[in-house]
């Protein structure tokens, strides 16, 4: 998958939960395709992004903790 596509999917993804991506969306998102093969860029034990805990940080923090997701202002 490359980072356009991977983006739209993750940006269709956070308007149905009610998020958006963050201004660093671009990078994060390159760094978890180019850097990391698809898993979570903060954490790659976490697994693949989004990871399993993302939903828990974004309720809690107002973002996810690589900061790809986070709340509407």
């Amino acid at each position: 998958m490359d980072n356009e596509h991977f983006k739209h999917v993750v940006e269709l993804y956070a308007k149905a939960k009610g998020w958006e991506l963050s201004p660093f969306a671009d990078k994060i998102i390159n760094r978890c395709l180019n850097s990391c093969d698809g898993h979570c860029p903060c954490d790659q034990s976490r697994g693949y992004c989004p990871c399993a805990e993302h939903e828990r940080e974004v309720a809690e923090m107002g973002h996810c903790h690589c900061n790809l997701f986070v709340q509407k202002k």
